[in-house]
């Protein structure tokens, strides 16, 4: 499912989201993890979501799903132990007690900030999808 040039693509997306900071529907953690994805497959998992640029709207999808894991599941497959996750792979975290994606570096899970992107203890991880 990786792209050839994934490791250099996962790069690039990291150097250019590093200061980009949150917003709603273009760079929250489901929009981040899926252009993630998308820069190391090639193809979005989110393209069929319904587009959204509000907490309300991100939080509606989420509820039609049942939750966070659901949601993601619904797109990425079925997940994995935490354990597992590698460079690139989608993690499930908890942060300062509220589920948000990220994505896997290696050593940490990279997700969207206030301010640009911030890295999260692998300890918070509670699902992780391979991809």
């Amino acid at each position: 499912m990786r792209l050839k040039d994934w490791q250099q693509r996962f790069s690039d997306f990291g150097k250019a989201r590093a200061s980009m900071p949150f917003a709603w529907g273009s760079n929250d953690c489901c929009t981040f993890a899926a252009a993630a994805v998308e820069a190391i497959s090639g193809v979005n998992p989110m393209a069929d979501v319904e587009r959204y640029s509000t907490e309300v709207g991100a939080l509606r999808r989420i509820a039609e799903a049942g939750d966070l894991k659901a949601l993601a599941a619904a797109h990425l497959g079925e997940p994995v132990s935490q354990l597992l996750a590698g460079v690139g792979d989608v993690v499930l975290v908890m942060n300062e007690g509220r589920e948000m994606l990220g994505i896997c570096n290696g050593v940490n899970v990279m997700a969207p900030g206030e301010f640009g992107m911030v890295a999260l203890g692998m300890d918070a991880a509670l699902a992780a999808w391979k991809i």
